[in-house]
C-alpha cells in the first residue's frame, strides 16, 4: 500500500468515527391501525418548562410511517399529531417499533422505551380500574340516592388504587434510578406547577443516589417545591 492510499485511509477511518462521535443513529418504523391518521403529519417534540423543540417529523402513507436521524443521547419526547402529543416515548439509538391502534399504543425496541412500555402497560390496568370506579361514584351521585355505605366503599376503592399505583411508580422509578426512563417518568409525574413535594416524590427523592438527584429535571423540580435532602 502506498503512503498516499494509508493517508486516504487513515482519512476515511476519521471521518467515520467523527460522524459516530456527532450522534447515534435511530430508526422509528410505525403501523397504524387507527382511523384518522392518513395523510397526517406526525412529529417528535421534546418539551422542557423553558423551551418545546421539533426533532422530527413525517406523513403517514398506507398505514405506515418512519422517521431516522441522529441523537447525541436518550430523550424523552412526545409523538405529536396536529401539534397535540398522543404518546410518551425515548428517541435513541436502535430501531423503534411503534403501533397505533383504536385499543392504544405501543412502542418497543430500545432499551429506554422497552423500560416506559413496561411500566406503563402495568399502570394502565390501574388507571383503567381507577376511572371505572370513578364512574361509579359520579353516577351514584347523579342518582340522587342517598347510599352513604355504597359510597363509602368506592371512595375506599379509590383510595387503594391510588395506593397501588403510587407503589408501583416508586417501585419502577427506584429500580431504575440509573435509566434515563426514570427521569422521564419523574418528569411526566411532576409537570404540574405546584410548590409542595407530594409524598410519593418525597419517598422518591429521599432514597434517590446522587446520579438520579443531580439530573437537570429533578433539579428544577426541587427548586420549584423547595426540597431539601435529609
Amino acid at each position: 500500500m502506498s503512503a498516499l492510499s494509508l493517508l486516504r485511509n487513515i482519512a476515511c477511518a476519521g471521518a467515520v468515527l467523527m460522524s459516530v462521535a456527532c450522534g447515534k443513529n435511530y430508526v422509528i418504523d410505525g403501523t397504524v391501525g387507527a382511523y384518522g391518521y392518513e395523510g397526517q403529519k406526525l412529529t417528535l417534540m421534546e418539551f422542557t418548562p423553558y423551551s418545546t423543540t421539533l426533532f422530527d417529523s413525517c406523513l403517514v402513507s398506507h398505514g405506515k410511517f418512519s422517521m431516522q436521524g441522529k441523537t447525541d443521547m436518550a430523550r424523552l419526547v412526545f409523538l405529536c399529531r396536529k401539534g397535540q402529543p398522543i404518546m410518551p416515548m425515548y428517541l435513541e439509538r436502535g430501531k423503534i417499533t411503534i403501533n397505533i391502534e383504536p385499543t392504544g399504543i405501543q412502542r418497543k425496541g430500545t432499551r429506554q422505551n422497552n423500560l416506559l412500555e413496561q411500566f406503563l402497560s402495568s399502570k394502565r390496568p390501574l388507571d383503567n380500574m381507577y376511572d371505572d370506579v370513578w364512574q361509579r361514584r359520579v353516577e351514584l351521585m347523579r342518582s340522587g340516592s342517598i347510599d352513604n355505605e355504597r359510597m363509602s366503599q368506592l371512595q375506599d376503592s379509590l383510595v387503594q388504587i391510588v395506593r397501588e399505583c403510587e407503589d408501583l411508580i416508586y417501585d419502577f422509578i427506584s429500580s431504575n434510578y440509573k435509566e434515563a426512563v426514570a427521569t422521564g417518568v419523574f418528569a411526566m409525574l411532576t409537570t404540574t406547577p405546584g410548590r409542595q413535594v407530594s409524598p410519593l416524590m418525597r419517598r422518591v427523592l429521599d432514597n434517590a443516589p446522587d446520579e438520579f438527584i443531580e439530573s437537570p429535571i429533578v433539579q428544577d423540580y426541587m427548586e420549584r417545591t423547595g426540597y431539601t435532602r435529609p
